[in-house]
């Protein structure tokens, strides 16, 4: 099995760490690599960093306007001689044996169509505290095997982009990033991605993550959650159709008031989804009609928002004989 890499980084106004993040792109052990930057119609100095770049290994695209993370990523692969794609972030630190051990472990699992690593988190910025970089390692440690990542797929991302190394070919058969996702882009081409194979960690720790408390998913902290809710709720989607052999899948939606609201003007339109009916109250003979309807056909699925995968109605489903993530599903959710 041979695998060529292609780091590909996508830039707008980084100038304060684009090149030590160029820099451990360039210093990394595995052989056969080489570096695709896109500058996305950056304002700052980076136009000039990338011009005064002397490495033949390096390739620099410059767009004039600013277009997005997930065009400029799609360009650059465009541009990409390896057949696996390694991502990296324009203020990130790769640890010298990443690539390698990467794609060590890729031959060790061929099955895999993508492979991630462990994360050290850093300060990006003096506001941003210890507590919660504590907090983002041991979130990023819960989730490492294909196993975990596949269980816990519908309800958040648990892989770091800028970890992440992936089939360029498999990349191109799911059709890219989306750029109609502006913050979470990545978690919705991992999710194609997964129904063509397996993704997993090396479980070791191989990146130095930049945490900001300025960052998109930060300062637009609702619109991070329905762009986590509508690529979760696609691929739900996709999934009923092909199970349900259904054009648009009826669901029923459990969860607080607000957010089964905002899921059926916002979420469910955008995602392919038709909601027949809510459940915003705990009721145990709610949720009974609910698997009446399913056993007889009459709904597809069913949508539990929530703050934790571990929904009190998971047992009674369970019971009834329903499925997680086949016939009803967990999505993350913070309105109430």
């Amino acid at each position: 099995m041979t695998v060529a890499v292609s780091i590909v980084m996508a830039v707008y106004n980084e100038e304060k760490f684009l090149q030590q993040a160029i820099d451990s792109a360039l210093s990394q052990t595995y052989p056969s690599t080489d570096l695709i930057v896109v500058n996305d119609g950056s304002t700052d100095s980076t136009k000039t960093i990338l011009d005064n770049l002397n490495d033949q290994r390096v390739t620099v695209i410059h767009l004039e306007e600013n277009q997005g993370a997930a065009n400029a990523l799609n360009i650059g692969i465009e541009q990409a001689s390896g057949n696996w794609i390694s991502i990296h972030d324009a203020d990130d630190i790769s640890y010298p044996t990443k690539i390698e051990e990467q794609v060590k472990y890729i031959k060790q699992n061929p099955q895999l169509v993508g492979v991630g690593t462990l994360v050290e988190y850093i300060a990006g910025s003096p506001n941003v505290t210890q507590k919660l970089l504590k907090r983002l390692v041991k979130i990023n440690k819960s989730v490492i095997s294909a196993e975990q990542i596949n269980k816990s797929k519908y309800y958040i991302c648990y892989l770091t982009h800028s970890s992440m190394m992936f089939s360029k070919e498999l990349f191109w058969v799911v059709g890219g990033y989306n750029p109609e996702f502006n913050i979470l882009y990545d978690y919705d081409l991992w999710l194609r991605l997964l129904e063509e194979g397996n993704i997993a960690k090396v479980p070791k720790v191989l990146l130095k993550y930049r945490v900001h408390q300025d960052s998109l998913s930060r300062k637009n902290r609702y619109k991070t959650v329905n762009e986590i809710q509508i690529a979760s709720s696609k691929a739900i989607c996709r999934l009923l159709i092909h199970n349900k052999q259904t054009i648009q899948p009826k669901v029923v939606v459990i969860g607080p008031q607000k957010a089964c609201e905002n899921y059926e003007c916002n979420i469910a339109p955008t995602s392919g989804l038709q909601v027949i009916s809510t459940i915003t109250k705990n009721s145990k003979k709610e949720i009974s009609k609910i698997i009446k309807k399913y056993h007889k056909g009459q709904i597809d699925g069913i949508i539990m928002l929530g703050r934790s995968p571990k929904q009190k109605y998971h047992h009674i489903l369970k019971t009834a004989g329903l499925t997680s993530n086949r016939d009803y599903f967990t999505v993350f959710n913070i309105l109430k």
